[in-house]
């Protein structure tokens, strides 16, 4: 089987991160995002997957050009205007052939998926589209109060190429599953076992960043491979870690790192490759990209401080994002809600309430 990577994205909230580096490519503990999805498809016997990032595919790909495998085959579709998940998918038709294939966010955590079983439930249902939710049970246990959400992964057959079209702007819930339940076709919503966890904006990054870290058995996937120093402390053999530093897990010190005397590194946290943490600051709950720097004395809690940017010594900065050298007004954003159109806030309307109240979209 072959899957859809998405990897674009429309930044209509303006996420100031995004406009730095696609959401795909963030970082998280030692790899980006996008890497960790296609690890995730790997280790399911996924290892053909088409990318597909509208204007920004060039730079997702010079960057996994450094870490090609030998089990993995990447095509990367190319479209210069906004195309939608849909529409992405349109572009990779000829790719796609005339079998069921996976549609899946490459801004996203996969955590305990069970892919197999999914495209089980997908074959035997006849479905055409066949709708991956996270399930939360608000309470009295009763399937009446179990709450389902799309969760940005789909099953989906080729029948679906006729419904969507070759130029403009196609979206899966707003466009593509609707025309195909007015033309009678079967969609289904399946609850899956695991959890996607999407990455809409640099607030839900950040919370999951300190969710995976601080959950011992889901973050076995992201940092199994890494050497660890203690229990809950990874930090990288080319790091200069200074004795009279505090490091408090669960913390990612990357390769090149400098962390000074005195400073303190209090986790859940990723400080990235080459970053450097002068004598007494503080580091929370927080991120640094690569290249980083903070100054003598600073604070930094609940945090996004992006690459060669720099907080300044004596500085604080909570829940905000450090964009740039300075900490002027424009440059230290708030974390706020920026959005995306993942489809994760449908609840109730339309198709998808059919499909949470156990009927397929075409009963």
């Amino acid at each position: 089987m072959k899957a859809v990577v998405l990897a674009g994205g429309q930044e209509f909230g303006q996420c100031p991160l995004s406009r730095q580096l696609p959401r795909a490519l963030w970082p998280l503990v030692d790899r980006p995002l996008i890497e960790h999805v296609l690890a995730a498809l790997r280790k399911a016997g996924i290892g053909q997957m088409a990318i597909s990032a509208n204007g920004r595919t060039h730079t997702i790909a010079a960057h996994l050009a450094y870490r090609r495998t030998p089990d993995i085959a990447i095509h990367y579709s190319e479209d210069a205007m906004p195309r939608g998940a849909a529409g992405c998918i349109k572009d990779c038709q000829a790719w796609l052939g005339n079998d069921s294939f996976l549609v899946v966010h490459g801004a996203s955590l996969l955590l305990d998926i069970d892919f197999e079983q999914l495209v089980v439930e997908h074959r035997k249902s006849g479905a055409v589209v066949t709708v991956a939710a996270n399930t939360d049970n608000t309470g009295s246990g009763d399937s009446d109060h179990l709450d389902l959400k799309p969760a940005g992964l789909y099953v989906c057959q080729s029948d679906v190429f006729p419904f969507i079209k070759t130029r403009g702007y196609q979206d899966m819930k707003e466009q593509l599953i609707p025309r195909l339940t007015e033309a009678g076709l079967k969609v289904q919503a399946v609850p899956i076992s695991g959890r996607i966890v999407p990455i809409i904006n640099e607030e839900a990054y950040l919370n999951a960043m300190v969710d995976l870290l601080n959950n011992t058995q889901r973050r076995q996937a992201f940092v199994a491979h890494l050497p660890d120093r203690s229990p809950g402390i990874w930090i990288d053999p080319t790091a200069e870690v200074d004795p009279q530093s505090r490091v408090v897990g669960p913390v990612y010190v990357g390769p090149g790192a400098r962390l000074a005397a005195q400073s303190v590194i209090i986790g859940p946290a990723v400080i990235g490759a080459n970053c450097q943490v002068a004598s007494e600051a503080v580091i929370h709950e927080s991120i640094l990209w690569h290249d980083a720097k903070v100054g003598r004395g600073a604070m930094v809690a609940q945090a996004v401080v992006a690459a060669r940017a720099t907080v300044n010594a004596g500085v604080e900065v909570q829940g905000s994002i450090v964009l740039d050298t300075t900490l002027s007004s424009a440059e230290r954003q708030s974390l706020t809600s920026s959005t995306d159109l993942l489809p994760v806030e449908l609840d109730g309307r339309g198709w998808w309430s059919r499909m949470w109240n156990g009927q397929s979209a075409n009963a």
